[in-house]
Order: C-alpha cells, then structure tokens, then sequence
C-alpha cells in the first residue's frame, strides 16, 4: 500500500520547495507517519499536513508535488485514515489562498488526478462520498465533463440524504445553468435534507428562485437544521436566507420562531442578525423578529435575540422596556445563559443611555456579575463619577481576592483568575478614568498594587496628588529587582505624577535603559526628556531634567545595530522599534538598516515597510524591496505608503486601497491612507460615497456582537474624512 503509493516521492527535491513553516523536506517522512501503524504517531503527522501544505487556507509552493501522493494513498482502499486524506484534499481544492503561480499549479495537479479521485463516490464509506463530493465539485472546470456524469449516475443509487445534498452542490458549482432545471425539481422532494441541499446550491450559484421555494425553507428548517455536519456550508440557512426578499424573510423567519423547535428559532434569529450586520436596511425591518425572540419561551433563543438586540441600536430603542424586565435580578451563576441574557439587556441600556441601568449594574456590581463589556460601555460613553457609583466600585474592589489559595490548580482556577484579572482591569480603568474624581477609591487601589500594576497605578497616576497614600506602595515594587522593567516604570511615573518629583522618574530610565533600551526610550520620550538631537513635538520640551534622552540613546543605538543570528521574530520586531525611536532623535542610518534586514528575510515586512516609509526620500535604495510587496496581502498597503513617503507618488497607494476596499472595507487602514493621500484620493471618492451611502455594510469589519455597531463607527469616520477630501 505505502510502497505503491509513495511510489517516487523521495525522488523529488522537497528542500527547495516550501510550506507554512519553511522548507518543505519533512514532507515524505510526514506522509509516511500520516498513514503508518503508529495511531498517535499517525495523528500528530496528519495534523501537520494539515497545518503545512495547507496552513489556514493557504496553499505553498510543496502543495501542487504534494497532492499527487496524497491522491494516490487516499484512493487506495488499502490505506489506513483515508477520510483524513480526502479531508484534505478537498481543502486544498476549495482554498484559493496562494500566489497565482502556486494555485495555477495546485489546479493542474487536482485536474490531472480526476480520473482517480471521480470513484471516490462510490466508495463504501458515506463519509469518503461526502468529502467526495466537495472535492469533485471544486475540481478545475475542466474536469465537469468527466465529473458531473458520475455525479449524475451517482444520485440515482446513494443513499445517504448528507452525500445527495452534496451531489446537489457539486452539480450546481460545477454546471450552474445545466444543473437549474434538476436542482429546481429536487426542491420538490422527500427529504427535508436533500431539499435544503438543493436550495443551497441554488442561492449560492444564483440560479432562478423557485416559486413557493420559501415556503419550502421553513418546512425544511421546522424540524431543527436539516443539513448538520454538512461539508458544503457552515451556516447553510444563511446563505439561503441572503436570496429571499425581505418580506418572504420575515414570514419565514416568524414562521419558525413561532412553531419550530429551540434549535430553529435560534437559527431565525441567528439569520435575522445576519441580515443586519450585512444590509443597513435591514436593521429597521429586523425589529419585531428580534423583538419576538426575546420573548420566546426558550432560554437560548432569548439569549440569541438578547446578543442581536446589543448590536442593532434600532432594535434596541423599540425594546428597552423589555430589556429593563431582564435586567431586574442579577444571574446567581456567572457563565450561565441567564448571566447571558442579564449582560446582553445591561450593556444594551448603558450603550442607549437609558438611566435604569444603574440599579442592576450596581446590584450586579455587588454579586460579581458585571461583564467588562459593560465597565467599558460605562468608560466610553463618558459616565461621570458620583457617589453611588464610586462607592458601589471600591466595595467590589474591595472584596476581591488576592493571591492564590494554597492547592488552586486545574483550568478551573486558570478561569478563575483571568475572571478576577479582567475584573480589576476593567474597575481599576474606570477610576483612571474619572480621575481626581476617584480620590476615595485610594485605599482599594494600594492593596492592589502588589497584584496588579497596569491600569491600577495608572489611576493612581491619573488621581494626583490625591493619592499620597499609595507612595510606598508604589516605591516598593519601583525598588524591586524582582518586578519587570514596565511594572518599575509604571510605578515610577506614578509617583512623579503624585509627588510631582521626577528624579527617581529619570534614575529608573537611566537604569533600565541596559536592561530594555526599547522601552526606556519611549518612557524618556513620553516624558519628553530633553536630547540634542530634534525629535518630533507638538511643543517645547522641558529642559530641568536631570537626565537626558541622549543617556540611553547608545543602548538603543546597540539594539537597533545588532542584526540577529536567526529569523526571530521578536528579536527583528525590538531591532526595528530601537531603530524607530532612533529615527525620531533624526537618525537615520539605523532605520535603512534594520528595513531592508527585515524586507530581506522576509520578515515582519509590513513593520519594516513603515519604518522605511517613515525615513522618506534617503529610504529609496530599499524600492525595490518595496514594489515587490505590493499585493501582498500582509503587507500591500504598507508597502504602497511607503512608496508615497519616499517617492511622492500617490498611484501606488491609490491601487491599494482599490484592491483592499472590497475585502477589507474600512477601519483604521482606509482612515489612515486617506488622510496620506489628501487632496491625491479623490478620484476615490465615488467607490468611498458607495460604502457610506449604500445598503451594503462595510465588508471585513467586527467581531460577532459588535459588527452592526462597528459598520456604524466606520461609517461616521468615512463621513468625517470625506467631507474633508471633498471641501
């Protein structure tokens, strides 16, 4: 079996060929323990094939050698693991994540196997067809004249309502036109699965909607979701769903929130958030159908409803009076769906600004339930101090616990202690916000400080002078050889913001300057210690330091010149920050230097493109470097403003931006080529117009929960910045 099939593979040079973790020569032995006798040798190689030739949806120049031995060992009845083996072919053939090169050559070594890969769908096992035919039906164009008759002949004898489904879907991809007419009468069928396949395939290739083929949705998802475990569609009654007209939607999607089971209803909802984070239309018509999931019987349901309603400020101003009645009770378990709900209703009031959420969040506040979502909505809307509120916080704060208890082990304890850390974090940011304001919360901060030394000595900073309880704390773990060098300065900082008294501010610089220059710098430059060298602000530096910024400029000077021995990532990124805190005392040698080091290992380039952007005109030696990574996707808006900086030419980055809006859309990327381009973007102003006042939301935005809010912010900054390319 392994003789044959590996038949040839150490005859071909995999040192020179690539994976996603360099050089490619492990492959063969790889292969081999991927289909050998060892159960857990064989289940770590295989996870490596995975995470290799094809790493995330990106194929390597190995991938296209590579596939004809794993063609040959998964169609070979003999072979051990074969499904794991058509598993990933099937997603190689559908990735398109590659250089053109790679993924021309990855096509043609797929279409060359077809004649072995097309018996696949009578293969005993059902779950080999089913991977089959997700294969089959992402193989080269070419290959539909072989493939769709087998596919044909294929659904007249298979059993299995998962493998037809997938039949359906490979015949619409491969021959959409040819395949209208036959996937139109398979929605007329038996089986809820075979008929939920056929709807799919047809929205997803855009063929002609049948009539009544609506109605037939809700039948196919009445009795929960008929295409579990499909390989063609992770969310198949989305996709579906994104074909109907909104009214049809609705009915739909009432129709299962009111007789389906929990599972339905949730996929309603589910569906009808999707709808809104795609169409800024929907968001007004979403209401009612978001409105009667949060009153549905199940939990989960309410839950689903609860997180859409957080995100669609539309809905949300129609249900507040329904969000208050949530909130009434704070959960008695914190990770439970009513916890869930509770959150959701909360952080929904904040967000709106409707008063009744400070009798819950502070209940809630009391019994440890208080999400940092929720601290952090407090934090960004604004809301000022008082005593209600600081005095319900230093209580918290107050009964937290320190330390570990004696045996704590276990992912239990683990959760237990990123839920107190991200607790402290978010109430101890608070105070830093209000400041002065947060004078009483003093004495809960100083018993924190030996646990926690981010944002609590940063509110103590932000109190002032108010603070002179917390100086020996504070100069403790600033004295501490123990303590890191960002603790030491943090608490540094502190004390000269609340003694006013810098020296042991610029003593602590000076010190940490041998250990990390990197960060010592930038501590002296946040300070604006003085240099003799021009360094870029808004306003005169101060000139009574003791210290001077030139005092650790040699340390820095050392780090940014020190190339390193290995392709470490760290050690480039901390050579390139050295290199760029050099480059705002005006020295630029160090900057081309570590650039075109970076560029040429290939290696945080996106870093080193700004960095070589950032020295202007004396960066063009390092061009070439440059207009290589334009199109790449880590690195194409990078590159292109760099070639701006240098050459002042806006074209470049002009074609960037046109290649990365319609995956990208906007955010900070878009924001900051924009104002780079100034008057040089208005030819973009007619695709710009199109994000902000079109139906389509701004694609490539967001997490789940936050997208509608996050289109919304992109929005209102695309307003902003093309109101001023246009005047």
């Amino acid at each position: 079996m392994a003789a044959t099939g590996l038949e040839g593979i150490d005859d071909i040079d995999w040192a020179s060929l690539g994976h996603a973790y360099g050089s490619a020569e492990d492959f063969p032995q790889t292969l081999r323990d991927a289909v050998g006798d060892d159960d857990e040798l064989a289940g770590d190689a295989t996870e490596h094939l995975f995470s290799s030739v094809y790493h995330q949806g990106t194929l390597y120049t190995a991938t296209p050698w590579a596939v004809p031995f794993v063609v040959r060992l998964a169609t070979d009845p003999g072979t051990r693991r074969r499904e794991a083996l058509v598993s990933l072919l099937s997603a190689i053939a559908a990735t398109e994540d590659a250089t053109p090169q790679v993924l021309a050559d990855v096509r043609a070594a797929l279409g060359r196997e077809a004649p072995l890969l097309v018996p696949l769908l009578d293969d005993p096992d059902a779950d080999i067809r089913h991977y089959a035919t997700y294969l089959l039906g992402h193989l080269p164009d070419s290959c539909a004249p072989e493939v769709l008759p087998a596919v044909k002949a294929r659904r007249k004898k298979e059993r299995s309502p998962l493998v037809l489904a997938g039949l359906l879907a490979a015949a619409g991809r491969l021959d959409p036109q040819g395949s209208a007419a036959w996937l139109a009468e398979e929605v007329a069928g038996r089986s809820a699965t075979v008929r939920a396949g056929a709807l799919w395939a047809i929205a997803a290739n855009g063929l002609p909607w049948p009539d009544a083929a609506s109605e037939v949705v809700a039948r196919c998802w009445m009795d929960g979701e008929p295409l579990k475990g499909w390989i063609w569609a992770d969310d198949p009654f989305d996709d579906i769903a994104g074909r109907i007209d909104g009214a049809s939607f609705a009915d739909v999607a009432r129709t299962l929130l009111a007789q389906g089971p929990a599972e339905s209803a949730r996929t309603a909802v589910d569906a009808v958030y999707q709808r809104c984070v795609r169409s800024r239309s929907a968001r007004a018509e979403a209401a009612p159908l978001l409105a009667a999931g949060l009153r549905h019987s199940d939990l989960s349901v309410r839950v689903a409803a609860a997180t859409a309603i957080r995100d669609v400020r539309e809905v949300a101003v129609e249900a507040v009076d329904t969000l208050v009645v949530l909130v009434a009770e704070p959960p008695s378990e914190a990770d439970s769906l009513e916890a869930r709900v509770f959150d959701a209703a909360l952080e929904t009031l904040i967000d709106l600004g409707d008063p009744r959420w400070r009798g819950p969040f502070i209940a809630a506040l009391g019994a440890g339930a208080v999400t940092t979502d929720a601290v952090s909505l407090i934090i960004d809307s604004g809301v000022p101090a008082d005593a209600e509120l600081l005095a319900a916080v230093r209580r918290r704060l107050a009964a937290i616990p320190l330390g570990e208890p004696e045996g704590s082990g276990g992912y239990d304890a683990y959760l237990g202690r990123m839920r107190r850390h991200n607790e402290v974090n978010g109430l101890t940011r608070l105070l830093h916000r209000w400041g002065p304001d947060a004078a009483e919360a003093v004495p809960e901060l100083v018993r924190l400080v030996p646990h926690d030394t981010w944002w609590t000595v940063r509110a103590l900073a932000a109190i002032g002078p108010a603070a002179s309880a917390a100086v020996p704390a504070l100069a403790s773990t600033r004295d501490d050889p123990e303590a890191s060098w960002r603790q030491r300065l943090d608490c540094a900082r502190a004390l000269a913001a609340i003694t006013g008294d810098t020296g042991r501010l610029t003593a602590c610089i000076a010190e940490a300057a041998a250990s990390d220059p990197v960060l010592a710098a930038r501590t002296a430059i946040d300070h604006e210690l003085p240099t003799d060298h021009e360094l870029p602000t808004d306003h005169e530096l101060p000139t009574d330091h003791e210290l001077s910024i030139d005092d650790v400029l040699p340390a820095l000077r050392a780090l940014a010149g020190e190339t390193p021995a290995e392709d470490d990532p760290s050690a480039i990124r901390d050579r390139l920050e050295a290199a760029r805190l050099l480059l705002r005392t005006g020295d630029k040698a160090p900057a081309l230097r570590a650039a075109a080091d970076a560029l040429d290992r290939r290696r945080l380039t996106a870093d080193a493109a700004e960095l070589a952007g950032l020295a202007g005109p004396d960066a063009e030696p390092l061009l070439p470097r440059l207009w290589e990574l334009l199109g790449d996707r880590y690195s194409d808006i990078a590159a292109a403003r760099a070639i701006r900086n240098i050459t002042g030419d806006p074209a470049p980055l002009l074609e960037a931006v046109r290649r990365n809006l319609p995956t990208m859309g906007a955010g900070p990327w878009l924001i900051g080529a924009l104002r780079e381009l100034g008057t040089d973007a208005a030819s973009l102003v007619p695709e710009l117009r199109e994000l902000i006042e079109g139906d389509a939301a701004i694609q490539g935005i967001g997490v789940y929960g936050r997208q509608v809010r996050q289109d919304e912010e992109e929005r209102r900054e695309l307003i902003a910045v093309l109101s001023g390319l246009t005047s």
